[in-house]
């Protein structure tokens, strides 16, 4: 990714004179919550995300539970546990290890269940630890180790995606917001960015959603935002005045607004949990991969650690997120 660079110093004049100079400098939200560390994940085997239930036995299983043996044999990975087949109605036997570093045998029983649209739905969502353990400490705030959270997302191109149709393909999601002359830079510059790496992207089976939201800090003092959440007109204009020229500019999308909000279309693979209860600092990157789960959340822009991107911190956080998407989710 560092050969982005020269490029993007170049096509970043345009979006920095139309948005001005950063108001100052971005840095990571010191209160977000670092929501699993490498502790938690050192014990191995494979990392409960978020429990369904199953007949018998799930109820001694927790998210944060790591599975290490299925019927005695070692597991590490989700997909290991897609091939052990848990749902089948038959008892199955799992040694687990508990937070407090216990290791029990549970029993469990489980038929497959349906999460409409979504059939043979496993009892849990789960991912190997030693995979959720590769984001750095920086990316892992509140979403980090969940299933995908509940949501409804419009595309500008038109309908409407929720967070059960997510799974299934790898996702590097930005959420971004232009309340502040800041936040207008490092959106356009990360925009930039994505635009020049979505080739390399698609061709590690990840989809990008450019998604523009109104962050909890974009507020008058009133309740009114300082900018209004962008329409679909709006957010093709913003890609064509800052985007790359020559570049296949990046699927669009936004929350729905007040008429097109439907809760019932507002779903996820967790309960009740949503993905803007935890955005709150802009921008916000999440990456999914193809088992629905959150394997890197990042808010703000991370302190460059290396000297190519001195002062280009922006540039930076998106381009180590990019990376991750490429060879690690």
């Amino acid at each position: 990714m560092k050969s982005l660079i020269p490029a993007v110093s170049l096509v970043s004049l345009l979006a920095l004179t139309a948005v001005s100079a950063c108001d100052s400098k971005g840095t990571n939200n010191p209160n977000s919550t670092v929501e699993v560390t490498s502790d938690q994940l050192k014990g191995g085997g494979v990392y409960i995300a978020y429990m369904n239930g199953c007949e018998k036995g799930c109820d001694q299983l927790a998210k944060g539970d790591l599975v290490l043996a299925v019927d005695d044999k070692p597991v590490s990975s989700a997909k290991d546990m897609r091939t052990s087949r848990l749902a089948t109605g038959a008892p199955i036997k799992l040694k687990v290890q508990k937070p407090s570093g216990e290791t029990k045998d549970i029993e469990i029983v489980a038929k497959p269940k349906e999460l409409p649209p979504l059939k043979d739905v496993p009892p849990f969502w789960s991912v190997g630890a030693a995979d959720l353990d590769k984001a750095p400490q920086w990316a892992r705030r509140n979403l980090f180790g969940h299933a995908s959270p509940m949501a409804m997302l419009v595309n500008a191109e038109g309908g409407t995606t929720d967070g059960r149709q997510l799974l299934g393909k790898k996702r590097l999601i930005m959420f971004w917001d232009y309340a502040t002359r800041e936040e207008q830079a490092q959106a356009a510059n990360m925009m930039q960015i994505l635009q020049l790496a979505q080739d390399d992207l698609k061709a590690a089976g990840v989809e990008v959603m450019f998604t523009q939201i109104r962050f909890p800090g974009n507020d008058n003092g009133d309740g009114t935002p300082r900018q209004a959440p962008m329409n679909d007109t709006a957010l093709r204009e913003y890609q064509t005045k800052y985007g790359v020229a020559g570049k296949a500019p990046l699927p669009q999308y936004r929350f729905p607004n007040a008429t097109e909000y439907n809760a019932a279309r507002e779903l996820g693979l967790e309960g009740s949990t949503t993905y803007i209860q935890y955005l709150r600092a802009s921008p916000a990157i999440i990456l999914l991969d193809e088992g629905g789960v959150v394997r890197w959340h990042s808010e703000g822009v991370q302190t460059a650690t290396d000297p190519d991107y001195r002062d280009k911190d922006d540039q930076f956080t998106i381009v180590q997120a990019i990376n991750f998407a490429k060879t690690d989710l």
